[in-house]
């Protein structure tokens, strides 16, 4: 792969001949056509390969909110990316039947703010999550109006639901109004507090899982 600066051609995209032109990060990139290879895939490399496929769908639905919540760019690795490797490295487990999320080693924020402290969540007839905390608001990196975020994911629908800014670290809880369509199914719950003055989030810890 080369990375083209200036030239008769300039930048493209598309294959010409042996070669394809691409923009990836702001660069013009060529590189060659890839060949097939016709060396059969080991099991270490099928394995790495699920797995990868695993994460990726797990995480893809919060996208967006990851790239807001997990650190920051480090070069040219964004949130994102750095989501992807701690949760391949850190938040997976192998089963006889494949691979599955440790969903108690699961994050959906990671940084310098001070975390969420003695978190409590109790289920409501109103199909609601009330979630409790202690202000720890007079501790470094705590400040009383961090936006309080809170994450649910329902394994059995595949599907993420979050809400954040209902509350303050000041206020010590919230009530989750939960999407009809999560009514019945067991929700996994992670939360952690972001501050949008000093672009900071919180570790996000795990809360369990609830039957809403």
């Amino acid at each position: 792969m080369a990375t083209l600066h200036q030239g008769i051609l300039g930048g493209f995209s598309g294959k010409v001949g042996p070669v394809i032109g691409s923009k990836y990060r702001g660069k013009n990139i060529l590189r060659s056509v890839p060949t097939k290879s016709t060396k059969p895939i080991s099991a270490a490399q099928q394995r790495q390969r699920d797995k990868f496929k695993m994460v990726l769908q797990f995480l893809t639905p919060i996208k967006v909110l990851l790239n807001d919540t997990f650190g920051k760019q480090v070069g040219s690795k964004s949130p994102y990316n750095q989501a992807m490797s701690y949760h391949m490295r850190e938040a997976v487990k192998q089963m006889p039947t494949g691979f599955t999320m440790d969903y108690a080693k699961v994050l959906v924020g990671m940084g310098g703010l001070c975390g969420i402290e003695q978190p409590t969540v109790q289920t409501t007839p109103a199909h609601t999550l009330h979630i409790t905390w202690d202000d720890n608001s007079t501790q470094g990196m705590a400040y009383p109006t961090d936006a309080f975020l809170a994450v649910v994911y329902a394994p059995a629908l595949q599907q993420f639901d979050y809400v954040t800014g209902q509350s303050e670290r000041v206020n010590e809880q919230d009530v989750l109004a939960i999407p009809e369509r999560f009514y019945g199914e067991t929700v996994h719950v992670w939360a952690t507090f972001t501050n949008s003055d000093l672009d900071l989030t919180a570790t996000s810890k795990y809360l369990g899982d609830y039957v809403v």
